[in-house]
Formats: C-alpha cells, structure tokens, sequence
C-alpha cells in the first residue's frame, strides 16, 4: 500500500509539472515605489501556477504610505487569472481594487471566450463589452509582453481590455542600458509602452537574465515621471533559467 501511495505521489506530481507552461515564469518581486521623486510605497508583484484549476494568476499589490496612505489607506490591487491556449496568453478574470475606503474605481472583468464578449462590474454597473480574440488584462499583459521577449527578442503590440474599451498598447524598443537597483546591477532593455492616443507613456528595464522581468518602471505624463518602481528582491527566478 505505501508503495502505490509513492508511485500515485510521483504521478500526481508529474501530472502537475506536464500541466504547468515552461513559458510563463512564476516569481514574487518587491519594488521600491517613488511619487514624484518621493518614497511613496512598496509593491509586489508576483506569478503563481494554481494547479487545482490548471491556471496561472498574475498579482500586483501597491501599499501607499505618508500622506498618500490617507486616500489609499489598503493594498491597491490588480489581479488576473490566465491560461496559455494554443501558445497564447488568455484571461480569464480580472479584479482591481483602488485601495480606497469606499472602493468606488472596483472593477471585475469576466472573459467569456465562447461568446466572445467580457462581462464589466464595476460602480457604474454590469455591462457586456466585444472581445477581440487576442485581448489581454492588466495582469496578464506583463506576462505576455515577458513571454514574447523571452521568446522572440521583441515586444508585440498588444490589445488590452479594460473598464470601457479595448486599446491598443504598442512598444518602442530603445536598447540597452546598465541599471543599478537595490536587487543588483544589471543590463536591461529599455521599452516605452505607449496606448494609442495617450499622452502618458510608460518606461520599462527589463533584465533578460530575470526572464525579461522589469527592474524599473517610469510612468511619465507629458515627459515628466509620475510614479516610479524599483526593483528591490526577487525570488522564483535565476539568471539563465
């Protein structure tokens, strides 16, 4: 009898591994958070392979603090759940918290891939909204940008679905460049993500001996930098994996 509880261990575990994609990497990263040049937070960001469901769950958790704290006084929090189909990354659920007390800017989305359609809840109501098939979330937007760096070398141009449209985010890749963070010293690649029509664009360092994972973020709005986050630690990756 314990000789066939090891082998149905060993096959469960196996199972498992088989159902996990090699593709995705799964992490938990701390960053630094900077508001206009001030320390303003923490936040982490992290991966984990859910394999009761078969599933992969990107989330990110900015905790405020100082004066920002008052109006953002829990956790702000972006939260997607993803499988990778037919080599692609594709959402299943999304939740966003503002970290506010009365929680007014929630949102839930439900992507229903069978009607093509995902199904809004947020203050304003419930609504249906036409999903194009290649549509991403915020969370599963940075897992797909990371897989296809890894993969190809280069950024795509990626449709993500939000609260009351579908946008279009394109990259500009603008070399390399050494980074010192707190994690470490690196050479990143520089990307600024833009969504069409915006004025506000995004700067990213990101580390190919970390899986493409970003180091730093700039959000800027007409040139001038925002919010900032640095990398702090890392675990779950290594260089080379």
């Amino acid at each position: 009898m314990i000789r066939g509880w090891v082998f149905a261990v060993l096959a469960f575990a196996a199972n498992e591994a088989l159902a996990a994609d090699a593709t995705v990497a799964t992490y938990t990263a701390t960053y630094r958070v900077a508001y206009k040049g001030k320390d303003a937070g923490t936040a982490t960001f992290s991966v984990r392979y859910l394999a009761d469901r078969d599933v992969y769950e990107f989330d990110s958790r900015v905790m405020a603090k100082g004066l920002l704290k008052l109006a953002r006084p829990n956790p702000v929090v972006e939260r997607s759940q993803f499988r990778v189909e037919g080599g692609a990354v594709r959402p299943l659920e999304f939740w966003y918290e503002d970290g506010s007390r009365s929680g007014e800017d929630n949102l839930h989305n439900v992507f229903d891939w069978d009607r093509r359609v995902v199904l809004v809840s947020s203050a304003a109501g419930r609504r249906e909204m036409a999903l194009p098939d290649a549509a991403l979330d915020r969370g599963s937007l940075q897992v797909a940008l990371m897989r296809d760096l890894a993969a190809t070398g280069k950024p795509g141009t990626y449709l993500l679905a939000d609260e009351d449209s579908v946008s279009t985010y394109e990259y500009t890749d603008n070399g390399t460049a050494a980074l010192t963070t707190p994690a470490g010293a690196v050479t990143a690649r520089v990307l600024t993500q833009q969504r069409q029509g915006s004025s506000r664009t995004t700067s990213l360092w990101v580390a190919p001996e970390l899986r493409f994972l970003p180091v730093r973020i700039e959000q800027r709005r007409n040139g001038e930098v925002q919010t900032a986050f640095e990398l702090v630690s890392v675990s779950g990756l290594t260089p080379g994996e």
